[in-house]
């Protein structure tokens, strides 16, 4: 037999529930066992998937390839072996829509059908569930769903994931029920209020395929943290679903290409194989968060039908995604964040894409993030954030509304928000759970500005809902798949470039870093520019501190006067490195009214950590960095609980030192301290740049 995944041993020895054998229909199934064969067919896979996703964006870079659609003739296989080209996964989509019963037809869940409890209308929370009082406060909340988030929100500082994983494993076993959990920190009680009827089905969302889980390793080597996150939910958690009425359902994020959905089909379908489950139990929502995904999204769909439930849009990686895929090109620098929001040109459409691929498929499509949170020391801001998440949730209901042959198709019924306050969900959720009967009524309760903006989307005409109107001579493969359709998915956004706008990223970005490092993923910040405060997670932190790097790198132009720079002044590194001395000074200001040491925080770390991605001072000399970053993240990931030195050995080794020079100091390094450090620095230098080494030991 095959040796088992190893897992740390404190984490073992405290966690024990979640390991080991667990019967499955009677059938005894062992965790580490699955994960470690999981691990061993796939890890070449994720290997070549996360180097693809490099050789293309360097492919694009020097003009051998660009983004689009997929050419009709390439061939498709899903993990079942099924193959069929782009054309023929094309018209059987069309055809299964219109009821053509042609060999190529296909509608999504053809085995087991996609359950009642996750397509209620309604809104759904997300949150890591670390905090047991705001796990209990999540099934309090009135959502319809929610989403426990072990990526974005949720990373493995010390044993995060872990009692995440048992507080969830305990609330669907009931163990909580009737019992009181006292919050030692907070110095208050919770309790579940609601009967099980009324909880909101459960999601868990799992990391992208770039995040590594630290604490298991399978031959020596640390695993992809999708497979214990998959692994771990389905083996602890599908009888007490079953009990339930419910099942196991995942939220998988960041997915860029079809080959990439076979993998996640590979391991769910493993995961079922090695329950004895049928195929297809199994159940997932899918992240439309990246732009690679939106040109593969009916592909993918296929690919991943047997599993599918849906996928959903995402305003934070779909801005970061673009800005990475084209970081190459000074035409395509983002303007300022906050200046793109869900109804620009692009991410409206992008919207409703999503909404009719997924209609097309047989699907259910999801909407985007709320991430407005309540705000403590603001109360007179409530009941802004309240009717910015009421007409967010309206908006996006309407976007989701076709009239195709005459017939209605009310697509976006459920959509997001970041908060356990039962106001902020309840805010949100009347424009999702109305009868389409009733929803003009709740049109016509929008102001003037607010019903303009709509008409301004086509979403209402003369004060009237306005469904988009098609015939199936509209829905047509060329039309679907046009180059006017990729130009308007890729656009990029219009909007200014100003100091300001950088100055905000770097606070965004900073603030979110300095919590981060503290193993807070999921961190509520307050907006220096409204009050208002924002769920922020490592997927607004890329957004901000690329948009930094790439108005440095490319020079771009501003559009109006700041404190340190005229309109019509390209952004250089010195304007940055005059932004991070203001920004130290402000945060050396708060942290004296605070009564709290400067050098006793991380707080110069993260401003050096920010630097070094944005500009290199190598011999003395202030110029752009060189080295692009896909995933920041994995940066901030390398660095906590490290001690100082061995932080300063990682940050050199991934923004200044080549990877020859750091197998060279593996090698000289000896044994002892110095060679565990050379080698700390060398893994992380191969993680964040997706180096992976073959077993001849070559980098590959």
């Amino acid at each position: 037999m095959s040796q088992a995944a190893s897992v740390r041993a404190d984490l073992l020895q405290t966690y024990p529930e979640l390991f080991g054998t667990k019967t499955i229909d009677g059938r005894s199934v062992n965790v580490e066992e699955v994960i470690a064969r999981l691990t061993r067919e796939t890890r070449a896979d994720f290997a070549t998937l996360m180097q693809a996703r490099h050789k293309l964006h360097d492919r694009v870079a020097h003009a051998q390839a660009q983004y689009d659609f997929l050419a009709p003739d390439v061939a498709v296989t899903d993990p079942d072996g099924n193959r069929a080209d782009v054309a023929e996964i094309r018209r059987g989509m069309l055809d299964g829509f219109f009821g053509r019963k042609t060999p190529q037809a296909w509608r999504v869940a053809p085995s087991q059908p996609i359950p009642a409890d996750v397509t209620r209308p309604g809104l759904e929370g997300t949150g890591p569930s670390i905090d047991l009082g705001m796990a209990m406060g999540a099934l309090n909340s009135g959502a319809s769903q929610w989403m426990w988030d072990w990526e974005d929100a949720g990373g493995d500082y010390k044993d995060q994931l872990y009692q995440a994983w048992r507080n969830l494993k305990q609330i669907l076993a009931h163990e909580w029920d009737t019992k009181t959990f006292h919050h030692p920190a907070k110095k208050r009680d919770y309790r579940i209020e609601v009967p099980k009827e009324k909880w909101p089905t459960i999601f868990h969302r799992v990391s992208g395929l770039h995040l590594r889980n630290r604490q298991i390793t399978v031959d020596g080597a640390e695993i992809p943290g999708m497979i214990p996150g998959l692994v771990i939910h389905a083996l602890n958690n599908y009888e007490s679903q079953k009990r339930n009425g419910s099942g196991i359902y995942y939220y998988i994020p960041k997915l860029e290409s079809w080959q990439e959905a076979r993998l996640v089909g590979v391991l769910l379908k493993g995961i079922e194989s090695a329950m004895g489950i049928p195929r297809g139990t199994l159940k997932i929502k899918m992240l439309n968060e990246r732009a690679e995904f939106a040109l593969q999204q009916e592909v993918i769909e296929w690919v991943l039908r047997e599993n599918l439930i849906g996928p959903n849009v995402g305003r934070w990686d779909y801005i970061n995604s673009r800005e990475d895929m084209f970081h190459h090109d000074p035409a395509m620098v983002f303007p300022n964040p906050s200046s793109v929001t869900m109804t620009e040109p692009s991410m409206s459409y992008y919207t409703r894409r999503n909404a009719l691929l997924a209609l097309l498929a047989g699907a259910m499509p999801i909407g985007g993030m709320a991430a407005q949170m309540q705000n403590p020391r603001a109360p007179e801001l409530d009941s802004k954030a309240l009717r910015d998440i009421w007409f967010d949730k309206l908006r996006e209901r309407l976007t989701g509304l076709f009239l195709i042959n005459g017939t209605l198709h009310d697509t976006y019924r459920q959509s997001w928000v970041a908060t356990i306050a039962p106001a902020y969900v309840a805010a949100g959720r009347e424009p999702l759970v109305t009868d389409f009967a009733n929803l003009q009524a709740i049109v016509d309760q929008t102001t003037a500005e607010e019903r303009g903006r709509l008409e301004g989307l086509g979403l209402v005409k003369n004060g009237k809902i306005a469904p988009m109107e098609l015939t199936e001579a509209d829905v047509t493969v060329e039309k679907l798949f046009s180059k006017e359709a990729r130009t308007t998915l890729l656009a990029r956004p219009q909007g200014p470039t100003t100091e300001d706008g950088i100055r905000y990223a770097m606070y965004m970005a900073t603030e979110f870093m300095y919590q981060q490092l503290h193993g807070n993923n999921a961190a509520a910040i307050d907006d220096p520019n409204t009050g208002l405060r924002f769920m922020n997670d490592l997927a607004t932190y890329e957004i901000f501190w690329h948009f930094i790097y790439l108005t440095v790198f490319h020079g771009a132009v501003l559009t109006a006067d700041g404190k340190y720079s005229n309109a019509g002044e390209r952004v250089t590194p010195k304007l940055f490195v005059q932004l991070i001395d203001e920004r130290r000074d402000t945060v050396k200001a708060l942290f004296n009214r605070l009564g709290t040491k400067y050098e006793d925080t991380d707080a110069e770390l993260v401003l050096q950590i920010l630097k070094r991605q944005v500009v290199d001072e190598t011999g003395g000399v202030l110029a752009p960095q060189s080295r692009w970053i896909k995933y920041g993240s994995r940066v901030l990931l390398a660095l906590i609980e490290q001690s100082d030195a061995d932080r300063d050995a990682i940050l050199d080794a991934i923004f200044s030192r080549s990877r020859a020079e750091l197998v060279a100091a593996v090698a000289a390094a000896g044994a002892g301290v110095a060679r565990e450090r050379a080698e700390r620095a060398l893994r992380a230098h191969d993680y964040v740049y997706d180096v992976f080494d073959t077993a001849q030991g070559v980098a590959a």
